[in-house]
């Protein structure tokens, strides 16, 4: 009987948390979707990340590194023109939410404060200070993006 109980009580919960829409992807009011997962993990080794430039459009694509146990989140994205953009899913000011962006159309919003930013201003050091995604340096080798481990690593503490 009690198996029965947990069985049931097992099936309700998994129908409530599907009812409920959590699953990895959210609709936001301008219904553009957002991937919400920790994101996939490119091929890297031992000093770099590479990620195919192939894999990048103009929706952001998310993707995440294991810095010593602490799941890193970076995005890659293409403006219209084909200009590859890279920062951290994590925000110079608000990090502490540790709630990252989401993409509406053309522009990046913070999903703590709610101010957005260009796809086309991603990818430059903050230098006026306040919310912005966070910069992470990259470089474009042949048809990769190459990041550093290190760079990924260093910024570590806002995940």
């Amino acid at each position: 009987m009690k198996k029965k109980i947990v069985l049931i009580s097992v099936v309700a919960l998994v129908a409530m948390i599907y009812l409920a829409g959590c699953t990895g992807t959210t609709q936001n009011k301008n219904n553009s979707t957002t991937d919400t997962n920790p994101g996939s993990t490119p091929q890297q080794n031992a000093t770099e990340v590479r990620i195919p430039l192939a894999e990048i459009g103009t929706t952001a694509k998310f993707y995440s590194y294991d810095a010593s146990g602490v799941t890193v989140r970076y995005f890659a994205v293409k403006d219209k023109q084909g200009t590859v953009h890279v920062a951290f899913d994590a925000c110079d000011v608000c990090y502490e939410a540790k709630k990252g962006y989401k993409q509406n159309g053309e522009v990046m919003q913070c999903l703590n404060c709610g101010k957005t930013f260009a796809v086309t201003s991603i990818g430059t050091e903050n230098t006026a200070g306040g919310c912005w995604p966070s910069y992470l340096p990259m470089q474009i080798d042949g048809n990769n993006i190459i990041i550093k481990n290190t760079d990924l690593e260093a910024k570590s503490y806002m995940f």
